[in-house]
């Protein structure tokens, strides 16, 4: 699958996006997580937002339909969020890597050939799935007691696919319906839905 200007656009504009998002949602989950740390909550306070740090790579592969464009989007993303200042600092780059392996591993083994709800679904599991992982060997989850690490994966998993199913497909839907997607495959899809 070729590469056309218009991808790398819309991975740009992605990245930008997504990347101010995520900034924002870091910043509301430090005023979250200095409520909740006193009350032994602290844990608890990015989960709810956690669907929203997917979303760059859920939009990218959900539209661009190519190869990489969700790992792209997602890394670049956070390359951006991270020159905005994100208190984290660069080790959320590959946090970054690890969200954005998420949808497109899914989407691999599929061969990048089904677009559908339930691969949606199955994008935003697994992405939860590989960054507790990742959470659990890189920020010190393996520390936090084992029923506060279940609230955490279930919260995760709800936020997951909230943001990157309904509101990613949501969106996208929308932007179609504007007319600021045609030519991609997305635009397509839609219009034989609507018509169904």
């Amino acid at each position: 699958m070729n590469w056309k200007l218009k991808d790398i656009l819309m991975i740009a504009i992605c990245a930008v996006v997504f990347g101010v998002i995520y900034l924002g949602c870091t910043d509301v989950g430090g005023l979250i997580s200095s409520v909740l740390t006193p009350l032994g909550m602290g844990s608890l306070s990015y989960e709810p937002f956690y669907g929203i740090y997917f979303m760059a790579a859920a939009f990218a592969v959900y539209v661009i339909r190519k190869p990489g464009a969700g790992l792209i989007a997602e890394i670049l993303a956070a390359i951006i969020e991270t020159l905005m200042g994100n208190f984290f600092g660069p080790i959320i780059i590959l946090s970054g890597l690890v969200q954005g392996l998420g949808f497109e591993a899914i989407i691999a083994l599929k061969k990048y050939k089904k677009y559908d709800r339930m691969t949606m679904i199955e994008g935003a599991i697994l992405c939860s799935v590989f960054t507790m992982i990742y959470n659990l060997i890189v920020s010190g989850y393996n520390k936090i007691a084992i029923p506060v690490l279940l609230i955490m994966m279930v919260v995760r998993l709800i936020s997951a696919v909230i943001f990157d199913v309904f509101v990613t497909m949501g969106i996208a839907k929308g932007l179609v319906k504007a007319g600021l997607l045609k030519g991609y495959k997305i635009a397509e899809d839609v219009e034989v839905d609507a018509a169904e």
